[in-house]
């Protein structure tokens, strides 16, 4: 068995959906998720080829979409990954999404999936990923990172795919 094969099969990566796939950009907007435009919310830039690339260069089928939020807004969600075709451009199963209904349930579906790198623009949600080695704060408000600021040594900040990348794809 090569590295790279060794690897995806004991490497997993959990990815947040709101604000580190979906835009949160847009909130105060037309095409804001929450409005009746949610379709045309726009993706994180380069979300689409870094996932590819991710899946591509290190962790094979073994990422997942993690996400917390309500019955309506899970299935807005999975309308939008359908009409952006998500799948199809990420090379992320189809079947590879969990939703939970609070926050620090994502703790219990990183463990049940064996995740190793969690990605997250929430400092609070990361904090309940104990068991989780790897975690990455994307793109986070300042609001956020003071109000949860002793979870920060934790953690690995990053504020794009492109920072991101370079973490998980070191040359």
């Amino acid at each position: 068995m090569n590295k790279t094969t060794n690897k995806q099969a004991t490497e997993r990566l959990g990815v947040d959906i709101g604000g580190v796939v979906i835009d949160r950009i847009a909130d105060d907007t037309d095409t804001s998720f929450f409005g009746q435009n949610y379709l045309r919310t726009p993706a994180v830039k380069g979300v689409f080829s870094s996932l590819r690339r991710l899946v591509n260069k290190r962790f094979g089928p073994g990422v997942y979409l993690v996400s917390k939020c309500g019955p309506n807004v899970e299935r807005k969600t999975r309308e939008w990954l359908d009409h952006r075709l998500f799948f199809a451009r990420t090379g992320i199963p189809h079947g590879n999404v969990r939703f939970c209904r609070q926050r620090h349930e994502k703790a219990e579906v990183c463990r049940e999936l064996g995740i190793t790198h969690f990605v997250d623009d929430r400092l609070e949600v990361l904090g309940y990923l104990q068991d989780v080695p790897n975690r990455y704060l994307f793109h986070a408000t300042e609001e956020e990172v003071r109000e949860h600021e002793s979870i920060l040594a934790e953690v690995r900040r990053v504020d794009s795919w492109r920072e991101l990348l370079a973490e998980l794809l070191p040359n």
